[in-house]
């Protein structure tokens, strides 16, 4: 792919790798060494897409060892000075994203409780426009009525305690999948401390 990007771009170089969050983390140690097989001294750029403290810090790294000796025992990152310069569309592109950004995304609970109060609202509208139709005071739609009738229709025909149960089973499920995806991301950062601490040794 690189080879590729040279035979357009032949004046262009690596000069280091970037990963978005607020700043360097467990992993970075890791990919910094990759590219610092390819160059010398890479630049470690971190963008943060969270827009955490309320700005899109843009952050740049370098990495200096620490040795006892002859031996290396870790590397580490050092903040260095970052110079940001973009053209007017690309400051108007980013000023909108800071603009639009939100305090934090929902996680999987949260947006499903979401989901369900705006599935509660728009079954009290449409609760609200046949008691309206009913008694009179509005006029009917047959599109709607139609809409209406097909949307019930697809309902499956349970009774009240197996549609309960189905329910619960599924909100089972969901609290499950969160539990075991947080033991995985807990073991996968364990496990990428532990190679790290290997590495040194």
């Amino acid at each position: 792919m690189l080879a590729s990007h040279l035979k357009v771009n032949p004046k262009e170089i690596i000069v280091g790798w970037y990963s978005t969050g607020l700043g360097v983390n467990g992993g970075s140690a890791l990919i910094h060494d990759f590219y610092a097989r390819e160059v010398t001294n890479p630049i470690h750029l971190t963008v943060d897409t969270g827009f955490t403290n309320g700005e899109g810090a843009i952050k740049a790294f370098v990495s200096s060892n620490l040795s006892l000796g002859d031996r290396q025992l870790a590397a580490q990152f050092q903040e260095v000075p970052v110079d940001l310069r973009m053209v007017e569309a690309e400051r108007v592109g980013y000023d909108v994203l800071k603009a639009t950004a939100v305090d934090k995304l929902p996680n999987d609970m949260e947006g499903m409780e979401l989901t369900m109060e705006r599935l509660l609202t728009l079954i009290n509208d449409v609760y609200k426009y046949v008691d309206s139709v009913v008694e009179g005071q509005r006029l009917p739609d047959n599109n709607i009525g139609r809409f209406i009738a097909e949307a019930v229709a697809s309902l499956p025909k349970l009774p009240s305690q197996v549609f309960d149960n189905l329910v619960n089973d599924s909100l089972q499920d969901q609290l499950l999948l969160l539990y075991l995806s947080s033991i995985t991301r807990t073991q996968l950062s364990l496990a990428e401390k532990l190679n790290t601490a290997a590495q040194m040794l």
